[in-house]
């Protein structure tokens, strides 16, 4: 019997993977998408901040109307809201840069107050005589500056409360024991020049130290640091003839002297509206 062999074909699959070979579609993949989202920022941020304006508008015409004052316009820059006309009242000055800053438009997440700086350049056709409160000396102070009118209350209290608010969100720098302002108070003194166009009369600069060292060296380093400041306000376009700088040392601590932190606390620049001086 003839023997049979039968023949047998074996097969095989062989896959080669590249080492290192990413995978097709990382990173290359996530480039539209990337571009996708580029583009509807761009396309969005002119939107949004239209959008705001349009809402701080739409709430100081309200909270005009709501107050009557058809004495009273506007004018609006993003969410900085400019008030003018001529009062009939203080009362009614007061209580309408309050219903602004107050006001309230619609959002996504609710209701919300739209206008974050209120300023106002009312015009005041019978300005009391008021006196100011210090006797020291001020830097810079003039003789005009003295006679002019002096600001009303509801001016010098909106002034004050925007540089309150821009001097505890940033703190002006020095190098210490020294009036050399530093590099990275550019943006508050930046801000600080901005809010000082809105604000009526001279402003005061005042320089406060902890209550470390002899007590006329603390004076001598405040006074200079407000000088410093005055200078670097001068310098970005603020009129020297409406900044005045004094120095009060150890004089008038807002903090604990015992502790770093409320020493840290104490040294710092304040400026505020003031009215002249007595001649």
């Amino acid at each position: 019997m003839a023997e049979k062999v039968a023949n047998t074909v074996v097969r095989e699959r062989r896959t080669w993977r590249g080492a290192g070979v990413p995978l097709p579609f990382v990173p290359w993949g996530l480039v539209p998408l990337i571009a996708l989202i580029l583009l509807m920022i761009v396309a969005l941020v002119p939107f949004a901040v239209g959008e705001v304006q349009a809402s701080t508008d739409t709430a100081t015409r309200e909270a005009l109307e709501s107050q009557g004052a058809d004495w009273a316009s506007y004018n609006v820059s993003g969410q900085w809201v400019v008030l003018e006309g001529e009062p009939p009242s203080q009362a009614a000055a007061d209580a309408l840069l309050k219903a602004v800053r107050q006001a309230k438009a619609p959002t996504l997440f609710g209701d919300a107050a739209p206008a974050t700086r209120v300023y106002d350049k009312f015009t005041w056709t019978q300005d009391q005589p008021l006196l100011g409160s210090g006797s020291q000396p001020r830097f810079g102070e003039t003789d005009a500056q003295r006679a002019a009118p002096p600001p009303t209350d509801a001016q010098i209290a909106s002034c004050n409360e925007t540089m309150s608010r821009l001097l505890k969100q940033a703190r002006i720098e020095f190098s210490t024991a020294s009036a050399d302002v530093g590099a990275t108070s550019d943006n508050v003194l930046t801000a600080i020049t901005r809010a000082a166009t809105h604000c009526h009369g001279v402003l005061q600069i005042e320089g406060h130290t902890d209550n470390v060292g002899r007590s006329a060296a603390n004076i001598s380093l405040s006074r200079r640091r407000a000088e410093a400041v005055r200078e670097a306000l001068i310098a970005r376009g603020v009129a020297a003839d409406r900044l005045v700088a004094q120095g009060f040392g150890a004089e008038q601590p807002i903090s604990d002297n015992t502790t770093d932190e409320g020493r840290a606390r104490n040294r710092r620049i304040e400026i505020r509206a003031i009215r002249p001086s007595p001649t």
